[in-house]
């Protein structure tokens, strides 16, 4: 227990300096894009081949990540339910809600906290897998056929998780374990040294890249703007103008107050949801499953990570609840932690 508390401090020390970086101006304040950009395209998919490659694929292809697998689907399926069918939000902004609910930020926080707290980054790899190549294209074309405002080429959205090189980094490490490839045998273990390196910078990067977006990021639950009433016609009665424009200011206020209580009844169900049920749901489905103890970690340290950021890149293009999704984000992200060591204290 003492030694991840002591490894989340860490985190929380580099997520510190990068905010602190943004702060201080000392590097741009969209500097955590760049960071983000170097970690999905070169160091990570470079830490996932040298991880899997020598990994024992049976503990990585295990009742425990199966469990993970499982809690994941089963969050964001109930999730949306209650989003669609409770809350009765449009079917966009409840797809929205579900992922916000369920889909785990595997790879910039999983990597790290599956090396922390479970001491292998290969488990979190099926979760790479199932947002890729299922939920990733899933979540596209519900919502290129709700809202019509996505790519309309099928063929683009199929072959979407084919352009990843997260997916490519886990394929060529699997090969290379399945093929008993040594790495650093293979071509005098240069190529080896090079992925070491670039593995190695994977998760500073992506904790300093998380303090610097936390830096620039909005406040949660803020108020919307409050809407312009209609310009009033030329020639009417004072009175009646004054009449007309204090009962569109009522309407606005009651219309205003009546989204901001939907807005944050959704937000609270996802980060609810997300924090306490699914976490929640692995234990459940593991204990059925017949794990026990330690081989309860993967799934329920799995569930406990936040809300990927992916889910606000989804909203933003497909224009559905980027409030909610934003704020999800970062209201998991602040709250992972005291899962995470809770689980820790109690299955370790």
């Amino acid at each position: 227990m003492a030694d991840v508390v002591a490894g989340l401090a860490v985190f929380g020390v580099v997520i510190a300096v990068g905010w602190l970086l943004v702060r201080t101006r000392a590097v741009p304040a969209d500097a955590d894009g760049v960071l983000t950009r170097v970690c999905f395209f070169a160091a990570t998919p470079a830490l996932l081949v040298t991880t899997l490659s020598r990994a024992d694929l049976t503990s990585v292809l295990s009742r425990s990540t199966a469990v993970a697998v499982a809690a994941e689907l089963a969050a964001i399926v109930s999730a949306w339910c209650l989003h669609r069918l409770v809350l009765h939000r449009p079917t966009a902004e409840a797809t929205i809600g579900a992922l916000a609910s369920g889909y785990v930020n595997a790879a910039n926080l999983g990597i790290p906290v599956a090396v922390l707290v479970l001491g292998d980054a290969a488990t979190i790899a099926p979760i790479l897998l199932l947002q890729l190549l299922v939920l990733t294209p899933v979540t596209f074309t519900v919502l290129d056929a709700v809202t019509r405002r996505g790519n309309p080429s099928r063929l683009a959205t199929l072959t979407l998780p084919l352009r990843n090189p997260l997916l490519w980094g886990v394929v060529a490490g699997t090969a290379a374990n399945l093929g008993g490839v040594n790495l650093t045998e293979w071509g005098g273990g240069h190529p080896a040294q090079g992925l070491e390196m670039l593995g190695r910078v994977a998760v500073p990067l992506m904790m300093l890249a998380l303090g610097m977006s936390l830096a620039g990021a909005p406040r949660p639950l803020r108020k919307p703007a409050p809407e312009e009433p209609a310009p009033s016609s030329q020639g009417l009665p004072v009175r009646l103008i004054q009449s007309a424009r204090q009962d569109q200011e009522s309407q606005a206020a009651a219309s205003t107050s009546h989204r901001g209580a939907v807005r944050r009844s959704a937000l609270w169900l996802a980060v609810g949801w997300k924090l306490a049920v699914m976490p929640g749901l692995a234990v459940a489905i593991g204990l059925a499953a017949g794990l026990r103890g330690t081989q309860l970690l993967v799934p329920v340290v799995t569930a406990a990570l936040p809300t990927a950021q992916n889910v606000f890149m989804y909203a933003s293009r497909y224009g559905a609840a980027k409030d909610l999704a934003r704020d999800a984000v970062l209201l998991t992200t602040a709250g992972f932690v005291p899962v995470v060591l809770l689980a820790a204290a109690i299955l370790r």
